[in-house]
């Protein structure tokens, strides 16, 4: 399904100033990715949004804390613009809190129609989005094409990339990690789901990704990070093959062409876990290891 509004936006560079300090446990920041695009830090967490000359495109809120840090540190810079659009990346409260402080007179929510439900039928304490899509949707943003695309189970639920095609930029959240392992046992993934979607994303023409955690990076980091969710598939697989526990393979796997990464030797146990269950439930293996 394709749906067109309309936008627009400009440059303005901008400085962090000192009013913006923060409490010294909350780490937080704003940084031009160029193209208008701007980057939300809030702690581990990250969003982007896009300003225009007659308003704003904002991406996950995050919480309301953080939200409100956010549009208080945008009017500084570009004056009272209203927020004409919220994209939510996915379901994830972590995410998507927060909505409300987002909500200006005519404010579009957008999500996918799967994320809509699951916030509608949890009773999620932020904005519920009305405007939502099963497959695609187009943004006109005053002359500016702005795609929203889902490629199934991947991360909680109806989580989708958000693709600039004139700055060949991609914002996804969860489902694409860069130079850093997924996070410990990987409850939230969908294993399988993930490599596919992944694959998918890697078709868009983008040079820019942003994530919702970890750093900014480009289209090679994106196959880097398909490949480690593959080897990592592969050497579980070929462990629960062998006859090997899942103690066995926490101690005995290594990823050495990962060992740089951010969390390395903290979290591939975990993920070798996470990995084991998702691949021993689906195919019925619990239980028949040596």
């Amino acid at each position: 399904m394709f749906k067109h509004l309309l936008f627009a936006v400009f440059a303005l560079p901008f400085f962090l100033p000192a009013s913006s300090a923060i409490a010294q446990d909350t780490k937080r920041s704003i940084t031009d990715l160029g193209n208008n695009i701007y980057r939300f830090q809030d702690n581990m967490h990250y969003s982007v949004f896009i300003v225009g000359k007659q308003g704003l495109l904002m991406t996950d809120p995050i919480s309301s804390d953080a939200a409100t840090w956010l549009r208080k540190e945008i009017r500084q810079r570009f004056g009272d613009l209203p927020i004409k659009y919220v994209i939510y990346s996915h379901n994830h409260l972590d995410h998507v809190a927060g909505g409300e402080v987002f909500r200006d007179a005519g404010t579009f929510f957008i999500a996918h129609e799967k994320a809509a439900e699951d916030l509608k039928r949890n009773r999620a304490q932020t904005v519920i989005p009305t405007t939502t899509f099963s497959d695609r949707m187009e943004i006109d943003f005053e002359g500016r094409r702005i795609a929203l695309q889902y490629y199934g189970p991947n991360n909680g639920a109806g989580n989708i990339s958000m693709y600039v095609p004139d700055a060949k930029f991609l914002f996804v959240v969860d489902w694409i990690i860069l130079k850093r392992l997924p996070f410990k046992e990987m409850y939230y993934y969908d294993f399988e789901g993930s490599i596919a979607s992944l694959k998918q994303v890697l078709q868009l023409d983008f040079d820019k990704v942003a994530p919702g955690h970890s750093v900014v990076g480009t289209k090679n980091d994106v196959r880097e990070n398909l490949a480690y969710l593959e080897d990592l598939r592969d050497a579980v697989l070929e462990g629960m093959n062998e006859g090997r526990t899942l103690e066995q393979m926490q101690r005995e796997i290594k990823l050495p062409r990962y060992a740089a990464f951010a969390n390395y030797e903290e979290w591939l146990p975990l993920n070798i876990k996470g990995a084991y269950e998702q691949l021993a439930r689906v195919s019925g293996r619990y239980g028949q290891e040596k």
